[in-house]
């Protein structure tokens, strides 16, 4: 199943880890809602879902796999060009690190990208 428009997960903040005492933030899903500040639009023209931390994430598996659950992940619209550095399961394409997703969004969309 390949989504309408390019799908932006990240982890809510802030979460609990059963494994670890304390709360707890994921530093490249808080880099990608800093980038979601600086580009306000790019909210208004992809999905952007907030999921909770534990696993297993369904929604992401249905698109891409239970091997590639880990978030930030930006699943690419059906019919988008991947750049060169986008994986992909069973013809659906994906980026998942923070500098790939922002540079990404950026050339398509527009605004600021990522400083190299």
């Amino acid at each position: 199943m390949k989504p309408a428009r390019d799908t932006l997960f990240i982890i809510v903040a802030p979460f609990e880890d059963a494994a670890l005492d304390g709360t707890w933030f994921c530093t490249s899903c808080a880099t990608m809602e800093g980038a979601l500040l600086a580009n306000p639009d790019w909210a208004a023209r992809i999905d952007v879902k907030r999921s909770a931390f534990p696993r297993p994430r369904h929604d992401i598996i249905a698109l891409i796999g239970e091997g590639n659950q880990s978030m930030p992940v930006l699943v690419l619209a059906a019919g988008s060009t991947p750049p060169a550095d986008a994986k992909e399961f069973e013809g659906v394409f994906f980026l998942d690190e923070p500098k790939s997703i922002t540079r990404y969004l950026a050339a398509t969309y527009g605004g600021a990208g990522p400083h190299p």
